[in-house]
């Protein structure tokens, strides 16, 4: 066990790099870099307080930070902060994938694509689903989300355009592995398995987008 190790908030993130696991660990907003093997610490870089949830991309950790509207950007080798994006307000939850990074934006229920080359904002999607909690995946090509009473969002890597959207009870968090996608019901405490096909065969746009 690594000590002084634990998320430094509720909802608070981990991510993973090819040789490091990395999270946010106190209310500095200390972001550590772990050895998995030797369970200890390698570096440690003091983001803006209220960071929070990492994920990694591209030989970067990108940061959000759900207190204000912004990513922050830390060389994955020097442990260095090396810039620092817009997002939508109040960002908690991202992920990478389709040559970006994305956040789910609770403020105003937006999600931001961030270009990882350029690290620069490229779009923004109205899935006007704002407030607590949430999730996000990116998987061939589509980016998507989940948010308590609209539990699931499809949104097109490519283009940014909100391809469909389910409304009604459930959602909150949500997982997509290669046939299924994993969702929650935060009310119910529940969790439900939706085969990937099923999902697809009710959303032909979503279809065609992950095709390509």
């Amino acid at each position: 066990m690594v000590p002084a190790a634990g998320p430094a908030d509720r909802e608070g993130g981990i991510t993973v790099s090819s040789d490091s696991v990395w999270l946010v660990i106190d209310g500095r907003s200390t972001l550590a870099k772990i050895d998995p093997n030797a369970l200890v610490i390698r570096q440690r870089t003091v983001l803006p307080r209220g960071s929070l949830n990492a994920i990694y991309s591209g030989g970067l950790v990108w940061v959000t930070r759900p207190s204000g509207a912004q990513v922050t950007v830390v060389d994955a080798g020097t442990g260095e902060i090396v810039g620092s994006v817009r997002s939508g307000p109040n960002p908690r939850f991202l992920d990478a994938g389709a040559g970006s990074v994305w956040t789910l934006n609770q403020g105003d229920g937006t999600l931001t694509r961030i270009n990882v080359q350029a690290r620069l904002t490229t779009g923004a999607s109205s899935l006007r689903t704002p407030g607590h909690g949430g999730d996000i995946k990116v998987s061939r090509g589509i980016v998507w989300t989940t948010m308590v009473k609209v539990p699931l969002s499809a949104t097109d890597g490519r283009t940014g355009k909100v391809l469909c959207q389910w409304v009604g009870p459930g959602g909150d968090s949500l997982g997509v592995s290669r046939n299924a996608i994993w969702l929650t019901d935060y009310d119910a405490g529940d969790v439900y398995r939706f085969g990937l096909d099923d999902v697809l065969a009710h959303c032909p746009a979503a279809r065609r987008a992950r095709s390509q």
